[in-house]
């Protein structure tokens, strides 16, 4: 029977889940804030122009406080969106342990308390985005499961290893 070249133990706590969608929103995309700055800046200039006359304070106000709503909007609705995951959870997926094998053409998931096994080579995934804390493995644009650095414990090694199977598929954010 072949053996994996490397396996990785993790677990996903409700924080990760929160951090990860953190970054899905604001990091996956680096047009993200570009494009809601430039949204504000937009109605800033409506609103900074009123009957022939254009203020300059009211449109830099409106537009730092047009771009700090929507901030709030969005951080709001991804707080939510975790407390609704986490209230719905009724599978334990959260801080049970996911072992990763890492095969020369596969990797293979299995969580033994949940009763779970999946196997994709690394052709099907959609991509690989590595972010200060996680390697986030895409299976669709927007179907993700994560690995959180602190438990792998060659990190240089997985990352030689990673790295040429997901070449052209790798984003740092």
């Amino acid at each position: 029977m072949e053996e994996p070249k490397i396996t990785v133990d993790t677990s996903m706590s409700k924080r990760d889940y929160e951090k990860f969608l953190f970054i899905a929103t604001f990091r996956k995309n680096k047009f993200t804030i570009p494009i809601l700055i430039l949204m504000a800046l937009i109605g800033g200039l409506f609103i900074g122009y009123d009957e022939d006359y254009f203020s300059i304070v009211r449109f830099f106000i409106s537009w730092i406080l047009m771009f700090v709503f929507t901030i709030l909007v969005l951080v709001f609705k991804i707080k939510r969106k975790n407390a609704q995951r986490v209230k719905t959870d009724k599978t334990g997926a959260f801080d049970s342990i996911n072992t990763l094998r890492f095969y020369e053409d596969r990797i293979v998931m299995e969580n033994k308390s949940i009763r779970s096994r999946g196997e994709l080579k690394y052709d099907q995934f959609h991509a690989l985005m590595e972010s200060k804390e996680y390697f986030i493995f895409y299976f669709t644009a927007n179907q993700a499961s994560l690995i959180k650095k602190q438990d792998i414990k060659n990190l240089d090694e997985f990352k030689n290893f990673i790295y040429e199977k997901f070449r052209g598929n790798y984003k740092s954010i």
